[in-house]
């Protein structure tokens, strides 16, 4: 009992509790409005397209390149709310994978970044020609890959707020437009940097490190609770100790002596 009482008011204690006040956001709005990505896309799908059996390639349009091993653009622009971690950006360019003599011709294009929260990005494209199944595809506006922001590397620099390593899977909707992959497939992290001062990256960490904090009342509560059971731990003991030095001495338990022969 007593071993418990100690273990769930340790419990209650360690949990974190948001600081109101400390590393205050800047007074002004906090916006990114540009930035740029790199990204693989699935390495295994470009070892596929460029190997033996599909013979083909992958190009690239508008405002999106290709530096080996990853797509990237320096052109995003839209605007995500580095306080609340949310809003959109995206480039109008797009990633054209060709294969089977042209009987496989996918294009990637209009690529929008949406960072639903500061756990969660959306990445939203259009898919049209054909699948690597050979089935034709034209959808707009698809919810491709989900990104847990969780998981992802933040830094703050002068220069903005670097989002490394992000981490991608296949939604249901991406593995019904692309048609090679099940839902849950993992695609090839995206690396996504944001324009921004210093001040407002710092905001952005700071959102972010809350998103994953429990509500201050809540954690009052809890701070109540381990307090109250420490309490009573202590009440428990001192008992303990009381009993201990009230009980009375044991009789003695030696045998009586034998009887004389005499």
């Amino acid at each position: 009992m007593i071993a418990a009482l100690a273990l769930a008011a340790a419990a209650a204690l360690a949990l974190p509790v948001p600081v109101i006040g400390a590393n205050a956001a800047p007074a002004d709005a906090c916006t990114a409005e540009a930035g740029s990505f790199t990204w693989g896309f699935k390495e295994s799908f470009r070892a596929y397209i460029s190997g033996s059996i599909a013979n083909g390639e992958w190009s690239t349009e508008g405002d999106i390149g290709y530096d080996t091993p990853a797509f990237f653009s320096d052109d995003l622009a839209g605007s995500i709310d580095l306080q609340g971690v949310k809003g959109e950006l995206s480039v109008d360019g797009a990633m054209r994978f060709t294969g089977h003599e042209g009987i496989l011709d996918t294009t990637i294009s209009t690529v929008r970044l949406v960072v639903e929260s500061p756990e969660q990005l959306v990445v939203v494209v259009d898919v049209r020609g054909t699948t690597q199944d050979f089935v034709p595809i034209d959808s707009a506006g698809v919810r491709f890959l989900t990104g847990d922001l969780a998981a992802a590397q933040w830094s703050a620099s002068g220069d903005g707020l670097l989002i490394e390593s992000i981490p991608l899977t296949l939604t249901a909707d991406g593995a019904e437009a692309f048609g090679t992959y099940p839902e849950g497939e993992t695609f090839d992290p995206l690396t996504l940097e944001l324009a921004t001062t210093e001040a407002c990256a710092t905001a952005a960490l700071e959102a972010r490190a809350a998103a994953g904090q429990i509500p201050l009342f809540v954690a009052g509560g809890l701070i109540a609770v381990g307090v109250g059971l420490g309490a009573l731990l202590a009440v428990a003991l001192r008992r303990r100790s009381r009993a201990g030095q009230a009980a009375p001495a044991e009789p003695s338990a030696e045998p009586s002596a034998a009887p004389s022969d005499d």
